[in-house]
């Protein structure tokens, strides 16, 4: 169970927060970068796959090296390297750093940890867009702070929304979902979690949470779809539901919940005719 609780989040304004959701998301590629440099790859292409630390608040890697992980706290966009699951004491705040310097912070620090620097590398294990690059562009923490805030904020949401949904889709499908991990899935900026499918279905696995909003949507939204909707972001409408709808009524946690729950039982059923 998560240990957030449900918070209400004013609104911001879209072009605001989309810029900060660029920024967000360009920090959120770092931890990719170090996840697919230092973690083999299975067969599932799950290595950069960043955890929802939910004492932390942060997204993070998972463990490499000598027991090693870096972290990513959203709202105030720093990264911090974590030792056997202790965050250590040198912290990088991404205001005023351009990539350049990031990934120079992070050669310093796996030198200092006796990590092989060359096989790190920033090329993306996914397409990626609008990427902030070299020198030619800092990070803006504090100019979008408020709205970096509501990002976070929902995030914190979706992971407190997403323990409960994964007890109740557990018990409604006789599945124990305990074990699967909230997780962010760095290449559409998405939290959620993935729920296995029968053998036979046409799919392996459903999957809901939240994205962070995208070009179609701006606004976060939570869903519920495939991993093939889900990477395209082609959802049925019917799975959407924003945060302004939430704002607007008012809908609290409980019904935030039920709408994933429904909408999961919703595919399950379609997929299994």
């Amino acid at each position: 169970m998560t240990e957030n609780t449900w918070q209400r989040i004013e609104p911001v304004p879209a072009q605001r927060l989309k810029n900060a959701r660029r920024q967000a998301h360009n920090a959120v590629h770092w931890l990719a970068r170090l996840a697919n440099s230092y973690l083999e790859a299975g067969d599932d292409n799950r290595q950069f796959e960043l955890l929802w630390d939910d004492a932390a608040c942060a997204l993070r890697t998972r463990t490499f090296g000598p027991h090693l992980a870096v972290e990513l706290r959203l709202a105030e966009l720093e990264v911090q390297f974590c030792e056997s699951g202790q965050p250590a004491p040198h912290i990088l705040a991404l205001e005023e750093r351009t990539p350049a310097h990031v990934e120079a912070w992070i050669l310093v620090e796996l030198l200092h940890r006796g990590v092989d620097r060359d096989r790190f590398s920033k090329e993306l294990p996914y397409p990626a867009t609008d990427l902030m690059l070299g020198d030619h562009e800092e990070h803006e923490a504090e100019t979008y702070k408020a709205e970096l805030s509501a990002l976070d904020g929902w995030m914190r949401n979706a992971a407190a929304v997403l323990a409960v949904a994964r007890q109740d889709i557990g018990r409604e499908t006789g599945t124990d979902l305990s074990a699967q991990p909230i997780v962010c899935w760095p290449q559409t900026f998405q939290i959620g979690i993935e729920i296995p499918m029968p053998v036979g279905t046409a799919v392996d696995a459903l999957r809901i949470g939240l994205s962070a909003g995208d070009e179609l949507r701006p606004d976060p939204f939570f869903f519920a779809g495939t991993k093939a909707q889900a990477l395209s972001s082609d959802f049925d409408p019917s799975s959407v539901l924003s945060v302004q709808r939430i704002i607007s009524e008012d809908l609290d946690a409980a019904a935030v919940s039920t709408f994933l729950r429904e909408r999961a039982a919703a595919h399950r059923k379609k997929l299994a005719s």
